[in-house]
This record gives structure tokens, C-alpha cells and sequence, in this order.
């Protein structure tokens, strides 16, 4: 408790310090500029105002410097008003005056002398070339997020509009200029919905709720942080002076989808309706006071889905036969089914006598098992395997909305109020009807789906902006974000042990009534997959405050940002254990065909049993404090330069009742946290995070501006708290029981079985794999520059190209083993595999595999042979490089057309392409994806998310016709010819690297986490000899032999390109002023160009080189109607 302490002390003082200055990071945007008179003189101390087009009331004032310059910080994206006077001057009255999500606007005001009494009313006609800053941002407006089609009306799909950005099809996780996907920061109304475990948002935004967005790919200030790719920066709507409104609802059907390309033309299409309705209302509650905004949206989706399971056939249950006689007992002939209960040594062998008729009696039958095969559903067919099909719908349902409060306080103070509620259930069909058997798949949400699985997030948001005098504002936020995921799957109506008869179960720490598992070989599993019950929620709470000060030429933004983090997860993979039964109790020694794993499951005969023990619920906890300073300055008319540092404190998180352990290399023992001196944290608290930002923008022409920038961002450890964030070892611990001799069964399972808890000693990893940390690894840092030019082709039409780069240090790699032989070892060859007596007997259980009389040598000549693994546990030493040419092409709106063009040329090199071992929800797992622990240059190569093109275009188009246009203008043909709109998305992408496996580890004995194939050739074959059946140059691997690494590197081929193409057709109506109904068709993947998956990749199979799937929908047609009020 005196180190947590100690960091609250220290975060209160900080606070002290900094003072009233607190908060950035808004969803906002800025104002700036220069007063001057008609001849070009400086005009000081004029004064400037600023107020909403929408929201009357709302608005800000400052006053020109001694320099003539002025700006406002902190504004709303949305269209303004500004008035300018001075004494001796006229009034300057500008209207449309735009701001933007993330963007430093430059409105420069020429003042004609004259009296204040006098008005002079222009039209803004800001200039489109970004003039402030050195940074890299692509602002989506409110036009385009509600107009372009988007499929699953998702906002994330448009962060692709923005170069440098990729989304692989099928996912929700952006890669921004080479960053990890799991490690872009969001930001909803200056509020982080990030949540840094797994490393995705807590909820996705209503599209209808967005005011806009800006992706800040490169080179942002030091206001933003906690990053290694980008940032996507939302606001979203608020409430104006007049009540408006929308209802609506978007409609699919497979009747109007296309099939997908590996359905059989025989086959119907598969059942798919969608249904997404939703309202939204805003206005005034007090008359340029107070304002709310207001909406709500419901999903509702079924998939039909075909599950085929193996289910025991008639005979084997004892039904009665095909006349209706009972049986005797079950059959399984023509396989020879041998009773264990007469096994009888013969020499080094066993004989059995078989049962009369191979039919096991009735009586035999193990009670427990006699309950648990009436789970099992009748076979719909005759057929010995695959004999059970069942056809039903994946259901998914969500509910959404958003409330917001935007208030006028006073003439210096505005604050809003956001609360928004995100509840999702998704049920997936499993292959037995009680929720039995392994699935693994998505249906709305991110992530697998096992069960039934409720996922809750909630974001509460408050700001107040304070305007101390005309130059100095403070802007303060608080803000907190809750997911919480739960899942659940079959299940009993009391605990195992109770329901089933079934003694010796160990008490978990919840879910003690889940159904254990059933592994039965060649049958349908009882029970759910693994991890299928858990409960995991992450809380994030953050207080900001920044104070803005305008002085002279500069522009200061100085704050604080403040992060509490917390975790609670259960999730033992198996709670109630994992039963196993094969053929080696039923079968006879020599004979072919004998012994089934159903008739030994028949009999309680276990082959071995395992069970997850988590003993209480985990519970880490993070802080995080980062403070910052900005100076924009304004050296010359021409250049701004920009300057920033960031500091960053990433305190090592702790669990709040000590619930982790560390294993010591020296001394070989486990060290407790908090216990015995040892420190409550695994990691050590560094203070020189020091990230600076340096940028300039120069306008070289009236129509030219180059810009550059550079930026070190410090980052969470891959996004992730650090250790613990999982239960793992020995808080959750594997306990198994298994056969001694393969002749008689672990027990009987009726009897259950004898297993208990490793004890929390400083011994308890022996004969374990155990998990290491490096205390002294630092945070992780990406480290960005860019070097750009923007040119206006015409009005409102800009091409920028840009070079832009990053390297990421520290980046998270997968858990490495360090108990590995080296290559000099395995090399010597076959005499590692023999055995000798074990020294170690008697010291290690001898439940571990390595507990027993004799041991092979090549663990004793492991560095840690008493340990089965030794891995070090987020070991974030990995790095990227990161390069890229960019160029963006924008059409701002004007005569009905808004449009964008991106393309990037890359290229993505790592030596880890995810930290993710498997699903997050599995906890620490020991995959150790690397060939050689001890030498990893082997791991460098083009990254999993390399996409060297990629291609993104987006238009919307009022089509010129009908009222207000010259043609068709009124009467019928206004009516009918009037109001269309044309809207696309275009998306080319190459595809991405994929690691080539091979079937059988032989190396896996000596330590080694992965046997590479070895390759001969090119891995890739020429373009027009691709084909679905056979994707890559098959013959050029080969299985690599046993004591040898191969040659391959870890992504050695590449998957198939991407291309997509949706259209929209929208179609306005206008009943009155205030009444307008929208009607819109859109169609996703227009042309139906399969998105392949990557072809199945493991050498040694009779798919390998072939693609079996797609990754996304083959065309679909979506209608929508929308009442606009």
C-alpha cells in the first residue's frame, strides 16, 4: 500500500503544479489569424468574436495582440459567424466560417477604416491548404459519414479514406502508418474509448450520433499521446436552436444478396435478415442556454448456419432396434470392443477378452455416463461419422444510445455532458442443441464467440471551457468507459460434482456449474470450447485539463492527462475440468480395428483429466500520468513552426489483492508480489519518457505549402497494462490427472478424481511452465517524421504527397522460451531422445510430465530442466520499420460534389506481427511462434500487415436537377427528377504475408516453439497462375526433418489482393420546409469479387495452397428509408 501511496501523492502534486491548466486531446478544433488594415499595417487590440451558425448563444471573443495576430482555442467543429471591429475601422461581419476536427484553421482579417457603426458582410472562402501545422490529418465530415455507403454502418470502415491506412476485410482494427492495429488511440469528445485490454474500443458509435472525425496519421502535437500508429479523433453531434429530428430503418435480406463463391449453386442461400432501426432528436431546452441532443439505435441479425457433428449411432446408445426390440446393451461392431475390467499382464503387453457380440451390457455402464448420453440428440442420419445435422440461426441483438447536454454557463463558461449505452447479445448456433461442442466464429462484434456472450459498454463525458480573459482559456474533462463481456455456455442446475455424481472436483473461482468437458475421440464433444465462461471488464477513468494562451506570435497549450485503469477477469479455460477417453482401454494389442473411445467413455474409463483453477478474480490495476506543452508559433506571414514535449509516467501495475508471481531466473523459485520485500509490481517505474514533437508549415506560394514533422510517442506496453492483466500461473494453474501406463485409466468416472491445487510456494513451478518478466524493460515508443506537400489544383480541389516514416521500439513479441536447447544441441541428434534416469525424482510431482523415474536428456540439458517451459511473459522487445509514399487528392463540396482519393505505396518490416499469442481471453498461453529463442534475427521479415498499395476513393454527388437547380426546377418533374444523390466507395488493396507452417513440430521435445518448412524456391507463383485451388508455389516447401530448423522465414508468401466497389442511390423528398423522407439503396461489393482468405498454409495437408474461404460478403443489397425533421 506505501507504493500506491506514493504514486497518488505524486500525482496530487503534479496536479498542484500545473494548476487550473488542465485537459486536451477534444474532439475540437482551433482558430487563428492576423488583423491588418488595408494598407497591409498591424492592427493590435481588435476585437474578435466568434459564434455558432446552429447554436444560437454560443460563442467566444479574444482580441488581436501587439503583433496583430489572434486565436481561439478549443472551438466545436461546425460553421460560425465572426464579427471583427476596432476603433476607427468598419465591422467585418464573416459568415461559413468552417472548423474542424483536429485542425488549426487560419482566417486572416483585413480591416477598411471607416465607422464602427458601418458592416461589411463577406463569405468566408477559406483557403483548403493546411498552413498551421506539420502534421498529417484527414478530416471526414458530416456529409460524407451519413452519406457514403457503408457496410455494417460503421465509422471505422472510413478511416481507410485517409492514406497510410489499411483495414484488412473482415476487420474493425485500422493499421495507421505501420502501427499496431491494437494500439491507435480513439478519442470520442477528447474522451479515450480505448481500452487497453485487448486493445479495442469499448463501443462503435451510432453513424447518425457523428458531428465528424479526423484521422491525425502522423506528426500530431503534444496534446495527443498513448499511440504508436494514429488517432481517431470523434465529435459527435450536439443539440442547435431549432428541434430537428430523424427516424429510420436499414433493411437486408439474402432474397437480394448474391451467393457466396463456396456455396454450391444447389444449395439455398443461407437465411440472413438485418434489421438496423433508430431515431435521433435534438434541440433547445433554454433558448440559447441549453441545448441536447438525443438518439438511439437497435440491430437486430439472424445468419442461418449448418452445424455437422458426430453423435453416438442407435446401436451405440442401446436404443431399440430397427422392429422395436430393446437391446441388451450397445454395439460397436464391426470394431472389437475388449473389456477392460480382464486385463491381464503379458510381458511387456496386456490381453483383454473381448465382449460377446462387441456389445457392452447395459449394466456395465458407468452411471455417470448413462446421464450424460442422453445429451447427446438422436443422429439424423445412418452414417457412423458426421451423422448429425443441425440448422439454425446465429442471433445477434444490440441496443444503443447516446444523451447529451450542451450548456451556455455563462459568458465565459461552456461545458456538455455526454452518457452514452452500448448492450449486445449474441447467441451462436453450437453443434449440439444443450450448447455442446467446439465453434469458433463472429457475428457483430469483435472477437470469438463460443456461447452466449453479453457485452455492456458505457462512456460518461463531461467539459467545461472557461475563458479567463481574451487570450487565456482552460478547458477540463472528466471521463470514464466501462466494457464488460460475459459469456456463459452449457451449463448445469448445480455444481458438477452435485449434478452429475461426479466426486473430486476441484471449487473454482466461478462458474462451478458449467458443464464439464467431454473430449470423446471421433465424437462431438460435451461441454463448451475452452474459455467459453468468463467475465472480463476493463474500467478506464481520465481527468484533463489544458490551458491555452495566446501571446504575441505564440500560441501555448500546456495540460495534464490522467489515467486509471482497471481490470477484473475470471476466465479459467476449463472450469470444471476436461475429461478424455480414447481407445486404449477398449482395444487389444495387435488386433486392427479394436477398442472405441465412445465404448471406453461408456465404461468411465478416463484416459486423463485436466481442470483451469483460478482461485479468485483478478484484478489489475494501472496509472498512467502524461503532461505536456505546445507552442505553435507564428515565426514569419509565411512559416509556423510547431513544438511540443510530452512527459509520460507509466506506473507498473500492480493487482489489488497481490495476485501474481514472478519466476526468478537465478534462484529458480516463484517471488510473490507484495510478499517477503518483494515489490507489489513485476515491472520498475521509468522517468525519462521524454517525447518531443518539432514541425513546420511554409507556405511557399499562395497555393503551396510544404510541411514536416517529427514525434516520439510513448506508448502502454503494446497498448496492454502491464503485467498481470490474465490470471496465470500459479493463481491460475492446470491440474491434471493422467493414465500411468496406457493400460489402465487414470480412474473411473463415476469415482472422479484425486487432484488438488498446487500450493502457493516458493517451489510451486516445479515440473510447471513458468513465466518470467524483465523488470527493467522500459515503455514502448514509436518514433515518427514526415516531409509533405499540399497544392491547390482549383478552388476547393488540393493534392498532397507526402513521405512518411516510423520505427517502433520496444513493440510487443510473443511469449519466448527460455528453457531451449540451442541449435548445437539439437544437432545432436537422435541420442537427445533417449532416456536416463530422471535426478530430479521425487522432487517434481509426479503429475508432471517430467516426473517420473527416467527423463530424456534433452531436458536435463535444458538451462532450467527441472521446468517444463520458462517463458518470458510479454517480453516487448520487438520493432518496426515502417515506409511510405502517400498522396491524397480532395475535392471540398461544391457544386454538389465531395470527393477523395488516397493511395499509399509502403512497405512494413517487424520482427512480431502481433503480441496476441490467441485470443485475449485465454489468458498467457504458452505459443512461442519464434524458430530459435536464442537468435532472433530468424524472425525478421515483411510484416502480417504489409500491404505494399492501397488504393481508397470515396464521392458523393448531388445530382443537379430539381429544385434550386436550373433544370426540372418545379411542378411534377422537380418531384420526380429532383433530390437524387449518387454516393461510392472504391478500395484496392494488395494482399498481406502469411507464415507457412508445417503439420509436426519435431523439435517441440527440445524446447523449440515452431519447426519451419524448408523452401527451395520462389513461395509466390506469377499472377496469372494463381488460382483458388492452388495459390502458391506448393512445390517449393518441403517438411523439415527432426534436430533441424528450416530454412523458410516466418512470412515467406503472400495472400490475395482486395478489391471492392459500393454504390448508393439516395433519393430526397421534400414535403415541406422542415419534412424531408429519404429513400437510399446501397449496394456492397458491387461486382461480387470474392475476398479470399489466405490459402491454408501447413505443409504436409492435402489443403495446402488452396483457399477454402472468404474474409467478407459477396455482393449485398441494402434498403433504408429515413424521415428527416
Amino acid at each position: 500500500m506505501r507504493f500506491y501511496s506514493f504514486r497518488v501523492k505524486c500525482a496530487a502534486l503534479l496536479i498542484a503544479v500545473i494548476g487550473p491548466n488542465v485537459l486536451a486531446q477534444s474532439g475540437s478544433g482551433d482558430l487563428a489569424g492576423s488583423i491588418t488594415d488595408a494598407g497591409g499595417a498591424i492592427v493590435s487590440g481588435a476585437k474578435v468574436t466568434i459564434s455558432s451558425q446552429t447554436a444560437v448563444g454560443v460563442g467566444r471573443s479574444t482580441e488581436s495582440s501587439r503583433s496583430g495576430d489572434y486565436a481561439i482555442a478549443s472551438l466545436r467543429p461546425g460553421i460560425y459567424t465572426m464579427h471583427a471591429t476596432a476603433p476607427g475601422f468598419v465591422t467585418l461581419v464573416r459568415v461559413g466560417v468552417t472548423i474542424r476536427t483536429g485542425q488549426r484553421e487560419r482566417v486572416d482579417i483585413r480591416l477598411q477604416a471607416g465607422a464602427a457603426d458601418q458592416v461589411v458582410n463577406v463569405t468566408a472562402d477559406a483557403s483548403p491548404l493546411v498552413s498551421e501545422s506539420g502534421a498529417l490529418t484527414t478530416v471526414i465530415g458530416r456529409e460524407s459519414i451519413t452519406a457514403l455507403p457503408l457496410n455494417g454502418r460503421n465509422v471505422i470502415s472510413l478511416t481507410t479514406l485517409a492514406p497510410g491506412v489499411s483495414l484488412p476485410p473482415g476487420t474493425l482494427l485500422p493499421r495507421i502508418n505501420g502501427g499496431r492495429p491494437r494500439t491507435n488511440e480513439y478519442l470520442y469528445d477528447g474522451v479515450s474509448a480505448l481500452q487497453p485490454e485487448p486493445g479495442q474500443v469499448a463501443f462503435f458509435p451510432i453513424i447518425d450520433d457523428i458531428d465528424e472525425f479526423a484521422i491525425m496519421s502522423n506528426g500530431v502535437s503534444a496534446e495527443f499521446g498513448r499511440f504508436n500508429g494514429g488517432v481517431v479523433n470523434l465529435t459527435t453531434k450536439a443539440g442547435t436552436s431549432n428541434f430537428h429530428g430523424e427516424v429510420y430503418e436499414f433493411l437486408r435480406n439474402e432474397a437480394l444478396n448474391a451467393r457466396n463463391y463456396f456455396t454450391p449453386t444447389t444449395s439455398p442461400k443461407p437465411i440472413f435478415r438485418r434489421n438496423q432501426y433508430g431515431a435521433a432528436l435534438g434541440g433547445p431546452v433554454l433558448p440559447r442556454r441549453l441545448f441536447f441532443f438525443t438518439d438511439y439505435q437497435g440491430t437486430n441479425q439472424a445468419v442461418g448456419v449448418v452445424r455437422t457433428s458426430t453423435v453416438p449411432t442407435v446401436a451405440q446408445r442401446g436404443y431399440p432396434d430397427a422392429n422395436g426390440n430393446p437391446t441388451t446393451g450397445f454395439n460397436f461392431g464391426p470394431t472389437k470392443i475388449y473389456d477392460p475390467a480382464t486385463t491381464v499382464q503379458n510381458g511387456s503387453s496386456f490381453l483383454r477378452t473381448e465382449f460377446p457380440n462387441d456389445t457392452i451390457p447395459i449394466n456395465r455402464i458407468d452411471p455417470v455416463t448413462r446421464a450424460l448420453l442422453a445429451r447427446y440428440p438422436l443422429p439424423t442420419s445412418s452414417a457412423a461419422t458426421n451423422n448429425y445435422v443441425r440448422v439454425a440461426n446465429d442471433i445477434d441483438h444490440q441496443n444503443q444510445f447516446d444523451i447529451r447536454l450542451d450548456a451556455q454557463l455563462s459568458a465565459n463558461d461552456h461545458g456538455f455532458a455526454r452518457y452514452t449505452y452500448f448492450h449486445d447479445v449474441e447467441q451462436p448456433v453450437t453443434p449440439l442443441p444443450d450448447g455442446s461442442g467446439v465453434i469458433s466464429g463472429t457475428i457483430l462484434s469483435t472477437g470469438n464467440v463460443t456461447g452466449l456472450s453479453r457485452t455492456l459498454g458505457q462512456q460518461y463525458v463531461a467539459n467545461e471551457t472557461h475563458s479567463f480573459n481574451a487570450r487565456t482559456l482552460n478547458e477540463a474533462r472528466f471521463g470514464y468507459t466501462r466494457r464488460a463481456l460475459g459469456r456463459t455456455g452449457a451449463a448445469l442446475p448445480g455444481t458438477a460434482s452435485q449434478t452429475l455424481g461426479i466426486p473430486g472436483i476441484p471449487s473454482n473461482a466461478a462458474f462451478n456449474s458449467a458443464l464439464p468437458v467431454f473430449s470423446i475421440a471421433g465424437i462431438t464433444q460435451l461441454g463448451s470450447s475452452p474459455s467459453t465462461f468468463s467475465s472480463f471488464s476493463t474500467n478506464v477513468t481520465q481527468i484533463f485539463d489544458m490551458v491555452s494562451r495566446v501571446q504575441g506570435k505564440h500560441a501555448f497549450k500546456a495540460g495534464i492527462d490522467l489515467r486509471w485503469e482497471h481490470l477484473d477477469a475470471v476466465q479459467p479455460p476449463n472450469p470444471t475440468g476436461n475429461f478424455a477417453f480414447s481407445t486404449l482401454f477398449t482395444n487389444q494389442g495387435g488386433v486392427t480395428n479394436s477398442g472405441n473411445a465412445l465404448a471406453s467413455f461408456l465404461l468411465g474409463q478416463v484416459n486423463t483429466f485436466s481442470i483451469d483453477l483460478q482461485n479468485s478474480t483478478i484484478r489489475p490495476r494501472a496509472h498512467i500520468a502524461e503532461f505536456f506543452l505546445q507552442d505553435d508559433w507564428k515565426a514569419t506571414p509565411r512559416l509556423t513552426v510547431n513544438a511540443g514535449l510530452r512527459w509520460t509516467l507509466n506506473f507498473p501495475s500492480t493487482e489489488a489483492h497481490d495476485q501474481g508471481a514472478v519466476f526468478n531466473l537465478a534462484t529458480q523459485q516463484y517471488q510473490y508480489l507484495g510478499k517477503d520485500g518483494f515489490s507489489r509490481s513485476a515491472r520498475e517505474l521509468h522517468y525519462g519518457n521524454f517525447g518531443p514533437r518539432l514541425g513546420f508549415s511554409y507556405m511557399a506560394t499562395p497555393k503551396t505549402v510544404l510541411r514536416s514533422s517529427y514525434g516520439l510517442i510513448f506508448i502502454e506496453q503494446t497498448g496492454i497494462t502491464t503485467p498481470f492483466t490474465t490470471p496465470q500461473f500459479p493463481f491460475l494453474q492446470t491440474v491434471q490427472q493422467a493414465t500411468l501406463d496406457s493400460i489402465h485409466p487414470a480412474f473411473v468416472l463415476s469415482n472422479g478424481p484425486s487432484v488438488a491445487p498446487i500450493p502457493l510456494t516458493a517451489d510451486a513451478g516445479l515440473g510447471q511452465g513458468v513465466f518470467t518478466v524483465n523488470r527493467k524493460l522500459g515503455s514502448g515508443y514509436v518514433q515518427q517524421w514526415n516531409l509533405a506537400a499540399q497544392h491547390e489544383l482549383a478552388r476547393d480541389l488540393t493534392i498532397e504527397i507526402a513521405y512518411t516514416g516510423s520505427v517502433i521500439t520496444r513493440v510487443g513479441i510473443p511469449d519466448t522460451n527460455l528453457n531451449q536447447l540451442t541449435v548445437d544441441q539439437l544437432a545432436q541428434g537422435a541420442s537427445l531422445t533417449a532416456t536416463t534416469a530422471n535426478p530430479y525424482f521425487g522432487q517434481i510431482p509426479v503429475s508432471s510430465s517430467i516426473g517420473g523415474r527416467t527423463i530424456s536428456v534433452a531436458q536435463l540439458m535444458k538451462p532450467y530442466p527441472r521446468f517444463l517451459t520458462v517463458s518470458a511473459f510479454r517480453n516487448n522487445t520487438g520493432r518496426t520499420n515502417y515506409n511510405a509514399a502517400e498522396l491524397k487528392l480532395e475535392k471540398r463540396t461544391s457544386y454538389g460534389l465531395t470527393a477523395m482519393l488516397s493511395y499509399t505505396h509502403s512497405k512494413l518490416m517487424d520482427d512480431a506481427s502481433s503480441v496476441f499469442d490467441s485470443s485475449i481471453l485465454t489468458g498467457p498461453v504458452a505459443n512461442y511462434p519464434v524458430a530459435d529463442s536464442f537468435n532472433p534475427s530468424l524472425e525478421r521479415d515483411a510484416s502480417l500487415g504489409d500491404m505494399p498499395n492501397v488504393t481508397v476513393g470515396s464521392a458523393v454527388y448531388a445530382i443537379p436537377l430539381g429544385r434550386g437547380h436550373q433544370y426540372a426546377s418545379s411542378g411534377a418533374l422537380s418531384w420526380l427528377l429532383g433530390g437524387w444523390n449518387v454516393n461510392g466507395l472504391i478500395t484496392l488493396q494488395s494482399g498481406m504475408p502469411f507464415a507457412i507452417t508445417q503439420a509436426t513440430n519435431f523439435n517441440a521435445f527440445a524446447g523449440f516453439g515452431t519447426q519451419r518448412p524448408s523452401i527451395h524456391g520462389p513461395a509466390n507463383l506469377p499472377a496469372g497462375k494463381r488460382t483458388v485451388a492452388r495459390f502458391i508455389n506448393t512445390d517449393a516447401f518441403s517438411v523439415t526433418p527432426q534436430f533441424k530448423l528450416g530454412n523458410a522465414s516466418r512470412d515467406p508468401a503472400r495472400g490475395p489482393a482486395y478489391r471492392d466497389l459500393d454504390l448508393g442511390l439516395v433519393k430526397n423528398t421534400r414535403f415541406s420546409e422542415r419534412l424531408t423522407l429519404e429513400l437510399r439503396g446501397e449496394v456492397f461489393n458491387v461486382t461480387n469479387t470474392p475476398a479470399f482468405a489466405q490459402p491454408a498454409a501447413t505443409v504436409g495437408v492435402a489443403t495446402f495452397g488452396s483457399i477454402t474461404a472468404t474474409t467478407s460478403d459477396p455482393r449485398v443489397v441494402q434498403v433504408a428509408g429515413k424521415l428527416h425533421f
